[in-house]
């Protein structure tokens, strides 16, 4: 299997992505692109997540 190692934008840290992943995909159609890890998605998500049920 292919894989690209990337650093996250948020934490610096080096992450993988392996063929046949949704950031690998995206990766290879913009190779000059900023990603993140998916710790980072993970928070980014929860803190979206609690940033609306706190407007209801």
């Amino acid at each position: 299997m292919i894989s690209y190692s990337l650093r996250c934008i948020f934490c610096k840290e080096t992450f993988e992505v392996v063929e046949g992943s949704k950031k690998y995909r995206l990766y290879k159609q913009n190779m000059q692109g900023k990603f993140s890890c998916e710790d980072c998605d993970r928070r980014i998500e929860l803190e979206a997540r609690k940033g609306l049920l706190g407007k209801l």
